[in-house]
C-alpha cells in the first residue's frame, strides 16, 4: 500500500456534540463506540497503516474519555505512532484548534493531515487522501450530497479533480458539488490561513445567515480565493459525520456489515463452541470462551466477542456484532445489522435491533428498535413504535430546528442511564435524555429532557362487586 508523504496528523476531538443529544452530554464524540471500538481507534488504525508517525489530538469536552481511548489503542499497538494531546484553546472552532496543534509542531509550515474526530470514514478512502497529497496543493476528501439535504453540509464546487469554491450550508445542489467532509491534507504554509481567518464565514450565498464561528472550511475558502492549488479525492465508501443520533446509529450499521462481510469461514477462538443443534446460515467468529448453544438460529454472518453465551433458542439476524460477556438467551431476538455492546442481557422473548450500548438490559418480552444507551434498563414489555399511521417519517427538533432525518427517523433514542417501567410504550422517533425515568404504562410521544421522570396519572373509579352479580 502506498505511504503518505505527510508524517503528521491532527485529530480534532474537542467538540461537545450538542446536536448529538441524547448522547452528546455523556460521551466524547471521538470515543463513541462504532462496532464496539471507539471511533478514534478506526482513525488511528488508518493513519498508522498509511505511514503517519505522529498524531496531535485536540481535546476539550470530556477529554478523559478521548485520552482513555487513545491509551487503550496504544496499549494494543507497539511502536510506529506517537500521540500528543493539545487542549482546545478558549476560542471555539475547528480553525483555532488546528492552529493550536500545528503551531506546536517542530515545523509548523510543513504539510499536515486534518481529521475531524467525529468522522467515520473507510480506511481505503483515508489512504487515498493521504497518498494523493503532496507539494503545495490542498487535498480534500469529498463525498456525494444526500438527496434533499444539501443545506445540512458545507459543499465544495469541483471540476477536473479540483476544488473550485466552497459553499457553506447552501440550498442548492448540482452535479458538480460535493460534501466537504472536513478531512484534508493541508499544504506547506497553510497555517497562515488558520491564523488570519475571519470570525464570520464569507463562503455563504444570498440569504445565508452564518453565525460567528471560525472553521477550517473558511480557511479552505480563503486558500482558494488566493489562488491556491487544490485536489479533491472522491470517497468510494460511505462517509458519516456523526453529528446527530441517527448518524451514530447509521455508522454502527455500516460498520456491522463491513466487519461481518469479511467472514468466509467459521473462526472459533480457544474455548469457543457451537452446539450441534444450532443452525448457522452464514459464518461466525467467536471470541475465547464464547458459545452458541441449543436451538439457536443465526440467519447470516455474526461476530461475537469473548465469554458471551447465546443459547436456549435465541434468534440472531444477519450481519450483527455482539460484544464480550453478553447473554442472549430464552428466545431473545437480535435484529439484522445490530451492534450489542459489552455485558448486555437480552432474553425471555425480548427483541432488540439497532445499537445496544454497554451493560444494557432487555428481558421479559418487549420490542426495541433504535439506540439503547449505556446501562439502560428496559422494564418488562417495554415496546417502541416503528411505523406511523401516516406511513411517514418522524420530524425531529435539533437545537430548535425541525429536521426529517435521511435515515432512522422512526427509531427510538434512549440516552445513557435511562430506565423504563413495565408496559412503557415509546412512540416512533422519541428521544429520552440521560438519567431519566419513563414510568410503567406511559405512552411517550414527545422528547424527554435529561434528569426527568415521567409517570402516568390515572383516575380510578370504584364500585361494589360480589356474589349477587352472579345470581346468588
Amino acid at each position: 500500500m502506498p505511504k503518505t508523504k505527510t508524517t503528521h496528523a491532527v485529530i480534532l476531538a474537542a467538540g461537545r456534540g450538542t446536536r448529538l443529544w441524547p448522547y452528546g452530554d455523556t460521551n466524547a464524540k471521538a470515543a463513541l463506540p462504532i462496532a464496539n471500538r471507539p471511533l478514534i481507534h478506526w482513525q488511528l488504525d488508518a493513519l498508522a497503516e498509511a505511514g503517519i508517525k505522529s498524531v496531535s489530538v485536540v481535546v476539550g469536552f470530556l477529554d478523559g474519555m478521548v485520552r482513555n481511548a487513545c491509551a487503550a489503542w496504544l496499549g494494543s499497538h507497539t511502536g510506529g505512532l506517537n500521540i500528543e494531546y493539545i487542549l482546545q484553546p478558549s476560542k471555539a472552532g475547528s480553525a483555532p484548534a488546528a492552529f493550536a496543534a500545528i503551531s506546536r509542531l517542530k515545523d509548523p509550515q510543513a504539510p499536515v493531515a486534518i481529521l475531524p474526530g467525529d468522522l467515520f470514514v473507510h480506511k481505503a478512502d483515508l489512504h487515498s487522501l493521504l497518498t494523493r497529497a503532496g507539494g503545495d496543493a490542498l487535498a480534500s476528501l469529498v463525498a456525494p450530497i444526500p438527496e434533499g439535504y444539501s443545506q445540512d453540509f458545507v459543499l465544495a464546487e469541483t471540476a477536473d479533480g479540483k476544488l473550485v469554491s466552497i459553499h457553506a450550508h447552501s440550498r442548492w445542489a448540482s452535479p458538480s458539488r460535493r460534501v466537504l467532509t472536513g478531512a484534508h491534507v493541508l499544504p506547506a504554509g497553510f497555517i497562515r490561513h488558520l491564523e488570519t481567518i475571519p470570525e464570520i464565514p464569507t463562503c455563504v450565498e444570498i440569504g445565508g445567515m452564518p453565525p460567528a464561528e471560525t472553521e477550517i472550511f473558511e480557511a479552505v475558502h480563503q486558500h482558494l480565493r488566493a489562488g491556491g492549488k487544490s485536489a479533491c479525492v472522491e470517497a468510494s465508501e460511505q462517509v458519516v459525520d456523526i453529528d446527530r443520533p441517527w448518524d451514530f446509529l447509521e455508522a454502527n450499521m455500516i460498520a456491522a456489515v463491513r466487519e461481518t462481510s469479511t467472514l468466509k469461514r467459521n473462526e472459533l477462538a480457544k474455548g469457543a463452541s457451537i452446539d450441534p443443534t444450532a443452525r448457522i446460515d452464514g459464518h461466525v467468529r467467536l471470541g475465547s470462551g464464547s458459545r452458541i448453544g441449543t436451538g439457536v438460529i443465526v440467519y447470516g454472518n455474526l461476530v461475537v466477542g469473548s465469554n458471551t453465551t447465546i443459547t436456549d433458542g435465541a434468534f440472531i439476524g444477519e450481519n450483527s456484532i455482539i460484544g464480550d460477556d453478553c447473554k442472549i438467551w430464552r428466545g431473545g431476538l437480535v435484529g439484522s445489522r445490530t451492534v450489542i455492546g459489552r455485558r448486555c442481557v437480552v432474553g425471555h422473548g425480548a427483541e432488540v435491533e439497532g445499537l445496544i450500548l454497554d451493560e444494557a438490559y432487555s428481558y421479559h418480552y418487549g420490542e426495541y428498535w433504535g439506540i439503547l444507551g449505556k446501562c439502560c434498563d428496559l422494564g418488562a414489555a417495554t415496546v417502541c413504535g416503528t411505523l406511523r399511521f401516516d406511513d411517514g417519517e418522524t420530524v425531529h427538533r435539533v437545537k430548535g430546528r425541525k429536521e426529517i432525518p435521511r435515515c432512522n427517523s422512526n427509531a427510538t433514542y434512549l440516552g445513557d442511564y435511562v430506565r423504563t417501567g413495565v408496559n412503557a410504550i415509546l412512540m416512533p422517533g422519541v428521544k429520552v435524555g440521560p438519567y431519566s425515568l419513563v414510568g410503567s404504562g406511559v405512552v411517550l410521544n414527545e422528547d424527554i429532557p435529561n434528569n426527568t421522570s415521567v409517570f402516568v396519572e390515572q383516575t380510578l373509579r370504584k364500585g361494589t362487586w360480589g356474589p349477587e352479580r352472579y345470581g346468588w
